[in-house]
């Protein structure tokens, strides 16, 4: 006879996600990226649909960086709103 083995406990952290649903077509294909604008020190970030019958693009500016969870939230506001 043999002693039991301890269970090891298996500690998963969960990260942000970087591809996110589109709120027109649905899928998840959702990209944003992120640059400088050189002139007036802003950060521009891009989303954009990589569903090709979708194409939703819309570049948003704000004075400091953000999380890409806030801009897309950001995103579908102002998309909700427009109502298309």
């Amino acid at each position: 006879m043999g002693r039991r083995r301890k269970k090891t406990l298996r500690i998963t952290k969960r990260t942000l996600p970087k591809v996110f649903a589109c709120p027109r077509c649905g899928m998840v294909t959702i990209r944003i990226t992120s640059h400088e604008d050189e002139t007036s020190q802003d950060t521009v970030f891009l989303v954009a649909c990589g569903n090709l019958a979708c194409g939703i693009r819309r570049e948003l500016h704000y004075p400091t960086k953000r999380a890409d969870i806030d801009v897309y939230n950001t995103f579908v506001d102002e998309f909700a709103r427009a109502g298309a």
